[in-house]
């Protein structure tokens, strides 16, 4: 079963690449067809491939929240459940973030609240990370994946400082993902292609800034806009800029 969803994912690659074109990305006409706006528009004008986001700029906040977002996703009308989806998505993501600052650079949503995988990018403790401290300017690119089994695995992609990019790649094919990051001290590092916990409601992916933050007194996460500006404020994240460069979408199969 693995060794059919590996060829398969692999195709749906090699196809992704030689159906985005000469110029190396995907139209912004094809992603306003496909995706709706959270936050600030991130198209520049003329478009050539660069997408910029900024939740602390766009301070949208959805009902749900643990934190400010700028993020295009996938419309509503566009989505697929997990077993039809076939998409692959690329980018060279350069994140210029303060210290402590964590954000959601990609995500795939499932309809509700709950969440099949997410790439981080943060400057937080964490023991799964390549570095895994806080607040020493070092980035760790975090990927974590609902497996089969309904736990979430943690693969460390690498590490970052603010301004510096790396590129990162996700393959999301019928069922399974994988997930690769090259950086320029670590070179290329990738999760194991998983196989996701089955689901039959729609999913869909988002991708920009989602700037992480809890409530400044207890920890937990909060849906308050008023504890995140405090929290941001306690922490001296005063500013967040994701740039998305050479940034591909792809599909394939039964479409909408």
């Amino acid at each position: 079963m693995i060794a059919t969803i590996r060829y398969a994912a692999a195709a749906l690659l090699t196809a992704a690449l030689s159906t985005a074109g000469a110029q190396g990305f995907t139209p912004e006409a094809s992603l306003q067809r496909l995706f709706t706006l959270e936050g600030n528009s991130p198209y520049p004008s003329p478009y050539a491939g660069t997408l910029n986001f900024s939740a602390l700029e766009s301070k949208y906040a959805s009902p749900n929240g643990h934190g400010y977002r700028n993020e295009l996703k996938v419309a509503d009308r566009e989505r697929l459940s997990l077993a039809d989806t076939r998409e692959h998505f690329a980018a060279r993501i350069t994140a210029t973030l303060p210290n402590v600052a964590k954000t959601i650079v990609a995500q795939y949503h499932v309809e509700g609240l709950d969440t099949i995988l997410k790439v981080y990018v943060q400057d937080t403790a964490d023991k799964q990370g390549l570095d895994g401290k806080s607040g020493n300017g070092v980035f760790d690119i975090l990927v974590r994946i609902l497996g089969a089994d309904g736990k979430e695995a943690t693969t460390a992609l690498g590490t970052v400082r603010s301004g510096e990019g790396f590129d990162l790649d996700i393959v999301l094919n019928a069922g399974a993902a994988q997930v690769s990051a090259r950086t320029a001290t670590g070179g290329t590092l990738k999760t194991a292609l998983t196989p996701i916990r089955p689901d039959t409601r729609k999913i869909y992916f988002k991708f920009g800034d989602y700037l992480q933050a809890r409530d400044p007194v207890t920890g937990e996460h909060t849906s308050s806009p008023e504890k995140w500006d405090e929290y941001y404020r306690q922490n001296h994240i005063d500013s967040s800029h994701i740039r998305f460069s050479n940034t591909i979408f792809e599909r394939d199969g039964a479409q909408p």
